[in-house]
């Protein structure tokens, strides 16, 4: 497989970092994951603007966001790439030596693309999926999308090693988002979800489900959902680049409902593929 890293584009194998990068030793970068729909790149500009986001969060002067959308198509083009494809974006600060908290801002970021084959998932997204709630450790600055996502992986890991799909997180009994997924429930007709905040990631597809409900008479508020009522719901899904829509049907070891998607979920999944189809 090629890869963009750094002004070239390289087999993955032959890509050498340095171990003085400051992602490597603080985890200091932020990264986008991308998708595309018949070969295009889905809402390239709304992702741009949320790297960019994290980029002034972090402080980290990277100038050449306008030269991505090429290098992605590059990319797969290099790795004859036939087929719809997602992108990952990578952007640390940069190398510093000798290893120091404190950075110069002088620093030249390092770039990272590569680009890899979308699976199918008409099973989870028709029959829908596990979840399990996992307490948030995660820090206080959600809303960036940083690379250092340690309490995500692990998680992740730990939900699907039970037989789940994802693993929501919980701060006090309110429930925030999932590990990479932003978590939507039903209750009377009404698409519920956490606010937007420090402790939530403004997912791309998140908004989307905002303005197909508004658009189509579909109530849908910001609102926490809490662990010790979640039962109370009607319907629950999952949102992401890559998850797309994808219904929750049980949560833990109990089935929501007749343990098939909801009426409002595939609705709303009905909308969202339509939306896709004109973008």
């Amino acid at each position: 497989m090629i890869a963009y890293y750094n002004g070239k584009f390289i087999p993955v194998e032959n890509i050498s970092v340095s171990p003085f990068d400051r992602g490597f030793l603080f985890a200091d970068g932020v990264y986008e994951t991308l998708r595309t729909y018949n070969k295009k790149l889905f809402m390239l500009q709304k992702h741009l603007e949320r790297l960019q986001y994290s980029l002034n969060q972090l402080s980290i002067n990277f100038h050449e966001s306008d030269k991505i959308e090429n290098l992605i198509y590059r990319c797969a083009e290099l790795n004859n790439l036939n087929s719809d494809f997602s992108a990952y974006i990578q952007i640390t600060r940069g190398n510093s030596f000798p290893r120091t908290h404190h950075f110069q801002s002088q620093i030249k970021p390092n770039l990272f693309i590569n680009v890899s084959e979308i699976k199918n998932r008409e099973k989870e997204i028709n029959e829908g999926v596990s979840i399990t709630f996992e307490p948030d450790i995660r820090w206080n600055r959600c809303d960036i999308k940083s690379i250092s996502l340690l309490p995500n992986v692990l998680a992740n890991h730990k939900a699907i090693s039970s037989g789940h799909y994802e693993a929501v997180f919980f701060r006090d009994n309110l429930i925030t988002e999932g590990t990479h997924t932003n978590f939507f429930a039903v209750k009377n007709g009404n698409v519920l979800t956490a606010p937007l905040s420090n402790f939530i990631l403004n997912g791309v597809t998140r908004n989307i489900v905002f303005q197909l409900c508004m658009q189509n008479n579909i109530q849908i508020a910001e609102e926490y959902l809490r662990v010790n009522e979640i039962f109370e719901y009607d319907e629950f899904f999952i949102t992401g680049t890559m998850t797309e829509i994808t219904p929750a049907v049980r949560i833990d070891k109990r089935i929501i409902g007749d343990g098939k998607p909801g009426r409002l979920t595939k609705k709303i999944q009905k909308l969202f593929y339509e939306f896709v189809r004109k973008h």
